[in-house]
């Protein structure tokens, strides 16, 4: 667990207390012999969060923890914005004025995912790149030998959208399940 685009920085605080919670921000953390990396900054939004970053330095911040990882084949990614063009990043086109933009079908939705993520992932091919940040764009979706995980997002109506994810650490992911409760 960790901190994503929209939160503060007591988040990180908060969570390095805990004897149970892992942050994997900036870190390579191993369990079963799968290495985990895990990144909460974003590219940038209109509302300028607190850990959105231009694409440049999204790059570089992952490719400082990617590039400590022993095998990116096996490993799995966390990386709070889905990487861009994958279909796990649409969003309503926003106006001036911070509106949806809407058609005669309901909100355009464009793309707004990250180039630094997609990069990023078809460098260095993990077995699984787990992402959130665009609540709109639940699914799965392969990126070059990666497969792509976005769960989405419907808190607003009291659902917890999540992945049950199962890993062979010899093998890589054997099965992916998109869960609501």
């Amino acid at each position: 667990m960790s901190g994503a685009n929209d939160d503060f920085f007591e988040v990180d605080e908060a969570l390095s207390c805990s004897d149970v919670v892992e942050d994997p921000n900036g870190r390579v953390l191993e369990l079963d012999g799968t290495e985990f990396i895990g990144l909460g900054y974003g590219n940038i939004t209109p509302w300028h969060c607190p850990r959105d970053v231009s694409e440049e330095e999204l790059a570089a911040r992952i490719a400082e923890v990617a590039d400590r990882v022993r095998d990116p084949g096996r490993a799995i990614f966390s990386l709070h914005v889905p990487p861009f063009g994958s279909g796990l990043d649409f969003a309503p086109r926003l106006d001036a004025n911070l509106q949806m933009v809407m058609t005669g079908s309901g909100p355009e939705m464009i793309p707004v995912g990250s180039t630094a993520v997609r990069d990023a992932i078809l460098r260095y091919q993990p077995t699984l790149s787990l992402h959130g940040h665009i609540h709109e764009s639940k699914g799965v979706q392969w990126i070059g030998r990666t497969r792509a995980v976005n769960p989405g997002s419907e808190y607003a109506e009291g659902v917890l959208d999540g992945a049950l994810v199962d890993v062979d650490p010899r093998t890589g992911v054997r099965n992916v399940l998109l869960v609501s409760g």
